[in-house]
C-alpha cells in the first residue's frame, strides 16, 4: 500500500478491529494504530513524495470509461488539508483516549478516513463519496453522546449534511452532462448546486446553524475532533471546486463579522467556541474568494492553524468540563456557596496555560501561529473593501471573546476542581500548545505545502504593531465592557430613573430649584436606557417562545418552526435574502440549458 492511502485505509481497518478488543488493549492498539497516520503528517511537513495517483477496485468499466469509483492522488491544494487532519486528529483521539467509549473511537477513525478521502479525492464520485462519509459519521459522534438534546441535534445536523450533499450531487451531475468527465474542475454547470452543497459543510449563512446546534452537544472528546473535520473540509472544497469571486469573498467577511458578534455574548464555553468557528471559517472563506496568491495561501494556512489550536481551545474546554462538570462561564465565575475553590488557573496550570496559548493564537497575536495566516490574509485583503474592514473589526471581536473566555473561565473562575485531568488529556493539550508556539516561530515549516509557495517572511514592525493594536483594542474594550459581560441582578435601569427624578423633585421642593434640570436630565437619561433595555428583554422573550417545543408528531418534532433559536432566526432574516442576491449577482450565474438527447 502506498504511504498516500495510509490516513485513508489505517483508520478503517483500526475502527472494524477494536470493535472487538478489551478496553485497556484497545487503547494500546488505537496508539499503536495512529502512529502511521502521524508518520504521514511528518512526511508532508518533510515534503516527501506520498505517491503518485492511485486508483482502487479497478474495474472493466473503469478501463472502458476511464471513471473509476475510488481515485487517489495529491492535488497541491490537498496537502495542507491532509496535514491538518493526520496532525490534529490523532491528538484529538489521544486527548479522549481514556474518556471515550469504543463506539465513539470506531465512528471518530472512520470519520478521519472521510476527511483525509475528501482531501485525496482526484475525481467527483471519490469525492462525493467521502463527502457523505464525512457528513454521517460526524452526525453519529455528535448523537453518541445519547442524550435526549444530542440525539435531536445530531438528526438535524444528518439532516442539512445529507441536504447539501444531495445539491453536491445534483451539481455533479449537472457538471457531467456538460463535460462528460467527473475530473475535478470549475463546474462547467450547476455552480449554483455547488455553491449550496459546499456551503452547508463550509458553514456559508445562513447554512451555518448545524455548527452551533450540534457541536456543543456532542460528547466533549468528540467536540475536539468536530472542530478540525467538517467546516474545514468545506473549506477544502471551496478552494479546490468553487472560483474565486468576490461574492464568496464577501460571504466571508460576513461570516466573520456576524459569527464573532454572537461569541461575544454566549456564556457556554464549547457554545462560544462553537459559533467561533464559523467566524474563523469567515475568514478562510473571504480569503480563498479573494483569489490572489496572498489570499489562497493563507487561507489554507489559517485553515490548518485553525485545526490546531481550535482544537486545543476545544480540549481546554472540556478537560474544564471533565474536572468541575460545568463548562457555564457565569457558573465557574460564580459557583454555588460552599462549592467554591482556589482560582481555576492555579487548580488546573497547565490546562490553563493551553487555553492562554490557544487564545493568543487566534487572536493573532505574533509568535502563535494565528498570526502567521492573519499576516497573509490581510496582505490578501488590503484594499479591498468591504472586506478589509470588515475582517479588522472581527479581528477586534475575536480578540474580545478570547479575553472574556480566558478571564471568567480561567483567572476569575472559582469552581470546585472534582477531579483531575487524565494524563491523556494533558500530554495532547500541551502538544498541541507546542505545535501553535512551533508554527508560529518556524512557519517556513509550512511553507512546502502551500500550493503558491507564498514566502512566509510575516515579522515586519508594521504587521507586528497592527496585531497588538488590535488586540490592545480588545482588552480596552474588555475592560470597559467586563462588568456587562458578567451575569448579575441589578434594579431595572427605568426604576433608577424615576426614582432620580422623584428624589430630585422631592429635593428642590425643600431647598429650591437650582439643581432640579440636572436631576430630571439625569434621570430621564436612566428611564430611556431602562425602556431600551425593557424593549430588548421582551423581544429576546418573543424569540425564546420560538425555542424548541416538541411537535405533535413524530415528523414535527424533528421538522418545526418554532424549533428556531433566537440566533438562528435573527440571522436568517437579516442576511439570508441578501447573502443569496449578492451571490448570484457577483457570480452571474446562468442557468445552462441543454439537450439531455
Amino acid at each position: 500500500m502506498t504511504l498516500l492511502l495510509v490516513p485513508v485505509w489505517a483508520p478503517v481497518i483500526t475502527a472494524v478491529v477494536l470493535l472487538f478488543l478489551p478496553a485497556r488493549v484497545r487503547r494500546v492498539f488505537i496508539g499503536l494504530s495512529l502512529v502511521p497516520v502521524g508518520a504521514v503528517a511528518v512526511a508532508l511537513l518533510a515534503g516527501m513524495d506520498l505517491g503518485g495517483q492511485v486508483t482502487v477496485f479497478a474495474s472493466a468499466f473503469q478501463q472502458q470509461t476511464g471513471v473509476s469509483f475510488l481515485s487517489f492522488s495529491l492535488h497541491p491544494i490537498g496537502g495542507i488539508a491532509l496535514l491538518g487532519f493526520t496532525m490534529v486528529i490523532p491528538l484529538g483521539m489521544l486527548f479522549g483516549l481514556e474518556v471515550s467509549t469504543k463506539d465513539q473511537q470506531a465512528v471518530a477513525l472512520c470519520a478521519l478516513a472521510g476527511a483525509a478521502g475528501v482531501a485525496l479525492a482526484d475525481n467527483f464520485l471519490t469525492f462525493l463519496f467521502f463527502w457523505e462519509v464525512l457528513s454521517i459519521t460526524s452526525a453519529t459522534m455528535i448523537f453518541l453522546r445519547r442524550t435526549e438534546q444530542a440525539v435531536k441535534m445530531a438528526y438535524r445536523v444528518l439532516f442539512l449534511q445529507l441536504l447539501g450533499g444531495l445539491a453536491l450531487t445534483v451539481g455533479i451531475v449537472l457538471h457531467y452532462h456538460a463535460t462528460g468527465s467527473f475530473a475535478m474542475t470549475a463546474p462547467a454547470a450547476g455552480l449554483p448546486f455547488f455553491i449550496a452543497g459546499i456551503g452547508v459543510k463550509a458553514a456559508f449563512l445562513p447554512l451555518h446553524v448545524w455548527v452551533p446546534w450540534g457541536y456543543p452537544v456532542a460528547p466533549f472528546s468528540a467536540s475536539v475532533l468536530l472542530a478540525a473535520l467538517c467546516t474545514k473540509a468545506g473549506v477544502f472544497a471551496v478552494a479546490r471546486i468553487l472560483p474565486a469571486s468576490e461574492g464568496i469573498a464577501l460571504m466571508g467577511a460576513l461570516m466573520a463579522i456576524v459569527a464573532v458578534s454572537f461569541a461575544l455574548v454566549q456564556h457556554d464555553m464549547r457554545r462560544l467556541l462553537s459559533v467561533h468557528i464559523v467566524s474563523q471559517v469567515g475568514y478562510m472563506v473571504a480569503a480563498i474568494g479573494l483569489g490572489n496568491y496572498y489570499g489562497v495561501d493563507g487561507g489554507l494556512l489559517h485553515m490548518a492553524n485553525n485545526m490546531v489550536y481550535k482544537a486545543l481551545l476545544f480540549m481546554c474546554a472540556g478537560a474544564v468540563l471533565y474536572c468541575t462538570g460545568t463548562e457555564d462561564l457565569h457558573q465557574l465565575h460564580h459557583p454555588p456557596k460552599g462549592e467554591e475553590g482556589p482560582p481555576l488557573w492555579r487548580s488546573l496550570p497547565l490546562v490553563t496555560v493551553g487555553a492562554v496559548v490557544g487564545a493568543l493564537a487566534i487572536a493573532g497575536t505574533p509568535l502563535f501561529n494565528g498570526y502567521i495566516s492573519k499576516y497573509l490574509i490581510k496582505n490578501a485583503s488590503y484594499g479591498v473593501e468591504p472586506v478589509e474592514t470588515i475582517l479588522l473589526v472581527a479581528g477586534v471581536g475575536t480578540a474580545l471573546s478570547f479575553t472574556k473566555f480566558i478571564y471568567f473561565g480561567f483567572y476569575k473562575a472559582q469552581a470546585r476542581v472534582l477531579r483531575p485531568p487524565r494524563t491523556t488529556m494533558t500530554v495532547a493539550i500541551m502538544i498541541s500548545a507546542a505545535a501553535c508556539v512551533l508554527f508560529g516561530v518556524y512557519p517556513q515549516a509550512l511553507q512546502v505545502l502551500l500550493p503558491h509557495q507564498t514566502a512566509l517572511n510575516v515579522y515586519s514592525l508594521q504587521g507586528i504593531f497592527v496585531s497588538l493594536q488590535v488586540i490592545a483594542v480588545a482588552v480596552g474594550v474588555f475592560a470597559l465592557m467586563k462588568n456587562i459581560l458578567e451575569r448579575g441582578i441589578h434594579a431595572p435601569q427605568w426604576a433608577n430613573g424615576l426614582a432620580q427624578i422623584a428624589a430630585g423633585t422631592a429635593h428642590s421642593a425643600a431647598t429650591g430649584t437650582v439643581h432640579l434640570l440636572d436631576y430630571i436630565t439625569g434621570g430621564m437619561q436612566q428611564l430611556v436606557s431602562g425602556a431600551g433595555d425593557l424593549s430588548f428583554k421582551a423581544i429576546f422573550r418573543m424569540f425564546q417562545k420560538l425555542d424548541y417545543q416538541p411537535g405533535e408528531s413524530r415528523f414535527f418534532r424533528f421538522i418545526n418552526v418554532r424549533n428556531l433559536e433566537f440566533d438562528v432566526m435573527l440571522v436568517i432574516v437579516i442576511f439570508g435574502v441578501l447573502a443569496v442576491w449578492y451571490l448570484f449577482m457577483t457570480l452571474e450565474i446562468q442557468i445552462i440549458h441543454t439537450n439531455p438527447f
